[in-house]
């Protein structure tokens, strides 16, 4: 709210001012806050970062220590253990590497994926339609490496344009949708928001099947 729409409620300006005073106190303590906590994390990760390296240092510098031990002794038989056992954690740490990776590159997708959607959604079913999309969206990648996204609408995988299209004429996504057409059951002309308050029969049933609180 700014200085004119405060007045509009027939407060005084110097009223108005002291109110957007305090309100702007309060938000650039928490950006501040904010700013505070983000340090903190950023901190955080490069302290285990570090810690995460030293303990892959000392590991190799051990590592080392019974290769030349193994190799004084004579011992083959050993060595060569240790050398299956040093190939062994190698594997298994790239493998833990690249599946991190892989599963953040396909997070951040699926992220695209769903804010395309998201932004056709009326505030209101913000929890119901993410459910939904959470629920019912695959991401698998092509030889070239580009995401190739489908949305399930009833027994049907839709590509994401062919499923925007579709659920216009969705029963549960249309009445979910904020677009002025939108039918959805107990909404308003002002963009689904429930008549006198109370719960709309669709809300109910989102509610029942746990898509919502």
């Amino acid at each position: 709210m700014n200085k004119e729409q405060l007045i509009a409620t027939g407060i005084s300006e110097e009223q108005a001012d002291a109110i957007l005073g305090l309100h702007n106190e309060d938000v650039n303590g928490l950006k501040s806050k904010n700013t505070e906590l983000l340090g903190k994390f950023d901190s955080f990760k490069t302290d285990l970062s570090a810690k995460d390296q030293a303990l892959e240092d000392a590991r190799q510098v051990a590592a080392k220590a019974e290769e030349e031990k193994l190799k004084a002794n004579g011992d083959m038989e050993g060595l060569k253990a240790h050398y299956e056992e040093q190939l062994a954690n190698t594997t298994a740490q790239m493998k833990l590497q690249t599946e991190t990776a892989q599963n953040a590159l396909k997070q951040r997708d699926l992220g695209e994926v769903h804010s395309g959607v998201m932004r056709e959604v009326h505030e209101n079913f913000f929890q119901a339609a993410q459910a939904l999309l959470d629920k019912n969206t695959s991401l698998t990648y092509g030889e070239d490496g580009k995401p190739n996204a489908t949305i399930r609408l009833g027994d049907k995988d839709l590509s994401v344009s062919d499923f925007m299209e579709t659920a216009k004429t969705d029963p549960m996504w249309s009445a979910m949708f904020k677009a002025p057409d939108t039918k959805g059951i107990g909404a308003t002309n002002t963009g689904g928001q429930a008549a006198s308050g109370k719960d709309s029969a669709f809300e109910q049933r989102l509610r029942d099947s746990g898509l919502i609180n």
